[in-house]
């Protein structure tokens, strides 16, 4: 008899356990705004003929509107950089990285006082290599899908 009032009672503490206890947040909860940062080209980006209005076209239309809008005043926020070089004339071989921030305020209780700073939240990128002329074309889709692999992982992490 106490065995099973144990097991009863134990079976009762988990499942209110289960109920009390907070669902806990992913990276990308309740991210719902963004701001938008392409760093500058340097001077093979451009000689591969890659702009940054592509880019910003190419990581936007990855997100289906509405779902993360874009904001100059959000505390997250979108940075792409792209590193180009050339060889042989005529090949590009570009490092695409795109990493999402959040800017944060924090305690530091060894000095007392409130700082800010930046976590990372999400990262993707990749090494994409072509000849110059569809070199825009190949760094484009990798954008997208840098674009398309952030709101996948930003849907997975929605209550």
């Amino acid at each position: 008899m106490i065995k099973l009032m144990f097991r009863a009672v134990f079976l009762l503490g988990s499942c209110l356990s289960i109920l009390v206890m907070p669902a806990t947040a992913r990276p990308l909860t309740g991210v719902q705004e963004i701001k938008l940062n392409v760093s500058p080209l340097g001077h093979y980006s451009k000689q591969c003929g890659l702009t940054r209005e592509a880019f910003e076209r190419a990581l936007l239309g990855a997100i289906p509107e509405g779902d993360i809008r874009l904001s100059n005043s959000s505390s997250y926020w979108l940075h792409a950089r792209v590193t180009t070089v050339i060889f042989e004339e005529i090949n590009c071989v570009s490092n695409v990285e795109v990493t999402l921030y959040a800017n944060t305020r924090y305690y530091n209780p060894a000095t007392q006082q409130e700082l800010s700073g930046r976590v990372e939240l999400w990262r993707g990128g990749g090494l994409y290599s072509s000849v110059s002329n569809s070199h825009q074309v190949q760094v484009n889709s990798a954008l997208r899908k840098q674009g398309r692999k952030l709101y996948d992982a930003w849907r997975k992490d929605q209550p």
